[in-house]
């Protein structure tokens, strides 16, 4: 069996922790299960959304790279950075990646949960699955702050994961020098 589906297989551990757990006690859903699961259910659609942001993006820059014509609800400035931040990216670098990791980490504790137990042998699949995201993460960092100038900036302004504190990408960007620009004016 390939690693891959070792980890695929054991993210789903905490599932089974909660359907064993339900069919030995036989209780009903609670209101914190309904919590936990309209949690996941909220960050599932978050991911969704990332995920779409991040494709219209990268269509439009091709179209544009294709026409040279901007498309619709896209500035220039946006298209040549070579990298989305605008909507969620504007506040976080991966929020794709952190809806995600947020959905398995959550499935975790819901497991905790219903265990009642401050960790359990289900954390396997999510600490694995955080491992991997890290890793993966580290080098997509590292691939674009190499492949676009201004990721640096925009590393320095926005969280990998959760939003800085008291950061969010200036939505006036217009290159390498004006963040710095508009920070000595103030």
């Amino acid at each position: 069996m390939s690693s891959a589906k070792v980890l695929l297989f054991s993210v789903t551990f905490p599932t089974y922790a909660l359907l064993l757990c339900s069919k030995v006690t036989g209780d009903e859903l609670s209101t914190v299960d309904l919590g936990f699961s309209q949690g996941i259910v909220a960050l599932v659609f978050i991911a969704f959304v990332a995920d779409q942001q991040q494709w219209n993006y990268q269509s439009a820059k091709k179209e544009y790279k294709a026409t040279g014509k901007v498309p619709a609800g896209y500035r220039k400035e946006d298209l040549d950075l070579g990298f989305n931040t605008t909507g969620l990216w504007a506040w976080s670098r991966h929020p794709n990646f952190a809806a995600e990791q947020s959905v398995w980490v959550g499935m975790y504790l819901w497991s905790c949960y219903i265990t009642n137990t401050y960790y359990n042998w289900t954390g396997y699949g999510a600490l694995s699955y955080l491992m991997l995201f890290q890793g993966s993460t580290w080098f997509t960092e590292l691939v674009s702050s190499r492949k676009y100038p201004d990721y640096a900036e925009y590393q320095k302004h926005v969280g990998m994961f959760v939003p800085a504190f008291g950061g969010k990408w200036p939505s006036n960007y217009k290159g390498k020098n004006s963040v710095k620009s508009e920070i000595r004016k103030k």
